[in-house]
Formats: C-alpha cells, structure tokens, sequence
C-alpha cells in the first residue's frame, strides 16, 4: 500500500518536514527486482550541470557506501559513481548545491514532471508551477541550506495522481485507469562539499484498489483543494 496517512485530513502545499526518526534512509522491498529492471529501461534520465564535479560524485558515493553498510550490512552492493548509484536503489536521486541549483538528477520515475527541463534550475524556479507555493518560495533559500545542512535525514511527503502508466511510462496501463503515486522525500545533507542529497521514494497503486479509509481521505483531499491546485494536480 501506498504510504498516505503521513498526510494531513486537508490538503496543503505546506512543506511537511519531519525527522526521519526510525526510518529507514533507503527502503528496499519486494519490488526491488521490478524498481531496477525498469530503471534500467529508462531513457533521458540522468543530467548534470556543469557545477556537478568529481569531488561531488566521490563524497555521494562515500556517504552512501556509510549508509548502505549500516542499513544493509549483509549486502553486497558495487557502484563507483552517481550514475552507477542510482540503478542500485528503488529511489530516484537529485543533488542540491548550496547555491541553490539543482546539479544532478537520477531519475526514473518522475511524478509529471520532466527532468531535463528541471536541471540547473533554482529552488524556486523548480517549483514555481505549483500553486499556492508563493509564500514558501519566498524563503527558498532557507529551505535549499536546511537540505545541504541536513547531516540528520529529515524527510517529507507528497501525493498525486495519473493515468496511462503504473509506476512509469514502461509499465503503460488504460489511459482511463487512475493510480495515485506518494513520494517519500527524504533530505540528506553533506555540507563539507555544499550539496545535499534528495531522494524520491515513489510508490503506486490503482486507485479502484484503494481501501475506503483512502478514498474517504482522498475525497477530502481534493474538496479542500482551490480550483488552480486541481487543474495542476488532478
């Protein structure tokens, strides 16, 4: 099941952040074999800026290599790259540089967005489309330091919904069939190189397989909506 009762009973363009607590950092679970073989068939997934440098790509692979052996210690995983990375975990990955631009992006399994379009790009800039994001955006900044500053995960939770794929544009279903995504956002930081880590922890499920707790909250959901955020995300 999709992870949906983090959220509040109304909707809101509120940042949600949370401490991670007893969290996993990475989650791996039954669909590992189907996460990868599909990242694996991904196209036009992967960028960088110019501002991505070795030095970034060591100190990722470093930090994940620490989290990895204590989550997973009985694990063997091999990777010497950003690049390599991202086809080892069910997360899709962004990198955040200090000064508030997005430098590299492995992602998959992006919830309507396409992510060349979003490399290189200020915070604000990423998520001018969303409405009702203006007053946060104001302080975007503050948010950018707090995720390169993150060296204690802290995480966050988004929802949504689409049609004619289940988890990506390889998996294609009914272009009348609704799935409802939620995205587990987790903030790493690694400040000594000015960046911070972003993972996307997407899960999917049809929405006529939801439980009446869920569409009961959905319901609700979108009745709080305002009519520019249903055209957005509806």
């Amino acid at each position: 099941m999709i992870d949906w009762r983090p959220y509040g009973p109304i909707y809101s363009v509120a940042p949600g952040i949370k401490k991670i607590e007893n969290l996993p950092i990475i989650e791996f679970d039954d669909q590992e074999s189907r996460y990868l073989s599909l990242k694996q068939k991904s196209k036009d997934n992967i960028y960088f800026d110019e501002l991505f440098s070795s030095s970034h790509d060591d100190a990722i692979c470093k930090k994940f290599y620490k989290i990895l052996s204590k989550e997973y210690p009985t694990r063997n995983f091999k990777f010497n790259s950003f690049h390599e990375l991202g086809y080892c975990l069910q997360e899709d990955l962004a990198v955040f540089h200090r000064s508030n631009k997005l430098i590299a992006l492995h992602v998959s399994f992006p919830s309507g967005w396409t992510p060349k379009e979003k490399i290189g790009l200020s915070f604000g800039a990423i998520h001018a489309p969303v409405p009702g994001m203006d007053a946060f955006l104001k302080n975007e900044d503050k948010y950018v330091q707090m995720m390169v500053d993150a060296t204690n995960p802290i995480i966050r939770y988004v929802w949504g919904e689409h049609y004619g794929y289940f988890l990506c544009e390889a998996e294609p279903i009914d272009s009348a069939i609704k799935v409802m995504h939620t995205e587990r956002q987790t903030f790493i930081g690694i400040p000594e190189f000015d960046i911070g880590i972003f993972l996307i922890r997407k899960k999917v499920i049809l929405y006529n397989d939801t439980s009446e707790d869920f569409k009961s909250w959905y319901k609700n959901q979108v009745e709080t909506m305002t009519d520019e955020q249903k055209k957005y995300k509806l």
